[in-house]
């Protein structure tokens, strides 16, 4: 299929292509599912995840509190297959996952375009972005080049794995609720400013917050899968929550090891427990609304009570779940063209020179019509006409999820964010007037309109695959 530009100043996107790749299939065709894990946690000497700037020294894992894994999980029905994989990591940079798929298409035979890979968004990683430790030590890099050779094999083999363990299976789903453990960390101020997590060693702050600027959403969609023996093999959760809980320098997968630890003594330590993160970009687990009192808590401990009370939601939603026609299968992506912030353009032009296609470490980065931007894969599989999973290269802020899931024909629709890319925080066109942290100049690459344009292709695609028609 030739590739198709669109030029929509309105919406602040170059439409660059969109590949479909569906079955029609008729709803008695079994499923297959597989499932497996790959160890991914670093070796010792490897930089740590925290932002490395000159002349900051590089800072290195000091062990592992617990193993960094890929988890993969993989569907197939009528030969279609699909694979999703997440990892424990902060984000990825497009270029891993590319290598990723290539690696997949070596050794397996699930097709490379079908692989969604994701990031959980743990902040306790290695650090995989050479650019941020320059003053690392020869054996520092050795150890980081390496590591970064052998991650996107890892996450293949992930992959191969799965497919390798491929068995009829039944699925079924619910939909359970986490209350009052995430929050938004974005808040109205007395003085009609938004500030992001106000008080954070100021406390005198707190007096003057009005209330959030945003919502949270504390939906816990939950997917079941079994052999048609009854075994477990797979619960696949997703949650709207940073997961930046227990500090320190040690490597660790935050709060989804404990949700995959309880699971495990629940169902068997055969059954994978798969964790997406949502739409976060502004919801973290700080409390602040009592002035008094704001729990700030980080540490291991805190990781496990978050951990704690969205396994045991799990498990409740566990009596709830209902069974699922689980074809046809189908997957489709489309690549959007978005605009840089425009006031970055003067900077951008300064560094590079107006070339018309860069590389910035982390995206390519094309001159269009004397305007910055930078492709953004969309990603939609669906099984059957009750589930499905949408997948956003960024840090998507909690509203463009929300819009996504009330907009989505699909009774269970999982929002996976930082899936196929890394390109920093998406905020919706709010909160970009409001600024703050994560909507600001400094701290997102996207032009105002950007995350709209995300949604509305997610929605599209979503509609398409239902294959809706107008009532008459």
């Amino acid at each position: 299929m030739g590739r198709k530009f669109i030029h929509m100043r309105t919406l602040s996107f170059w439409l660059v292509s969109a590949v479909w790749l569906t079955a029609s299939l008729a709803s008695a065709q079994p499923l297959r599912f597989g499932r497996a894990e790959v160890d991914i946690t670093p070796p010792a000497n490897m930089p740590f995840q925290v932002p490395q700037r000159p002349p900051f020294p590089v800072i290195v894992g000091t062990g592992a509190h617990d193993p960094l894994h890929a988890k993969a999980v993989l569907f197939e029905s009528g030969g279609v297959k699909v694979a999703i994989v997440s990892c424990d990591m902060t984000s990825i940079p497009v270029d891993i996952i590319a290598a990723a798929r290539v690696q997949v298409g070596k050794v397996s035979t699930v097709p490379p375009e079908n692989v969604m890979v994701t990031a959980t968004h743990t902040h306790t990683t290695p650090n995989i972005r050479p650019r941020f430790y320059p003053t690392a030590t020869p054996e520092q890099k050795k150890v980081a080049a390496s590591y970064l050779e052998q991650l996107p094999k890892l996450i293949a083999e992930s992959v191969r794995l799965a497919e390798k363990s491929l068995t009829e299976a039944k699925l079924r789903a619910a939909i359970g609720t986490v209350p009052d453990v995430a929050f938004n960390r974005r808040f109205l101020m007395k003085d009609g400013t938004v500030l992001s997590n106000p008080g954070k060693g100021q406390d005198e702050l707190l007096v003057n917050v009005v209330r959030p600027a945003g919502p949270t959403d504390p939906a816990l969609p939950v997917l079941y899968a079994e052999g048609v023996d009854g075994n477990p093999l797979a619960t696949v959760v997703n949650f709207a929550m940073h997961l930046d809980t227990t500090g320190g320098y040690e490597y660790s997968a935050d709060f989804p090891y404990q949700i995959s630890r309880i699971l495990a003594d629940v169902k068997g330590p055969e059954m994978l427990t798969h964790f997406t993160i949502g739409a976060a970009g502004n919801i973290n687990h700080y409390y602040l609304l009592d002035p008094k009192n704001p729990r700030r808590t980080k540490g291991y401990q805190e990781a496990a009570r978050i951990g704690t009370l969205i396994a045991a939601e799990v498990v409740r939603t566990y009596t709830r779940l209902q069974p699922l026609v689980t074809a046809p299968i189908k997957v489709s992506r489309e690549v959007l063209r978005l605009l840089i912030l425009e006031e970055k353009a003067p900077a951008l032009a300064k560094q590079f020179g107006n070339k018309p296609v860069y590389h910035d470490g982390e995206l390519t980065v094309t001159l269009v019509d004397g305007k910055y931007t930078f492709e953004a894969e969309v990603m939609v599989v669906t099984i059957g006409d009750e589930l499905a999973f949408v997948g956003l290269p960024g840090e998507m802020f909690v509203e463009l999820g929300l819009a996504i899931k009330q907009n989505s024909p699909y009774q269970f629709t999982y929002v996976n964010a930082l899936a196929n890319g890394a390109i920093g925080y998406v905020a919706n066109r709010k909160a970009l007037r409001e600024g703050a942290y994560g909507a600001s100049y400094a701290t997102t690459r996207s032009n105002p309109g950007s995350g709209e344009a995300l949604v509305d292709s997610a929605v599209r695609q979503l509609i398409a695959h239902r294959d809706m028609k107008p009532t008459p």
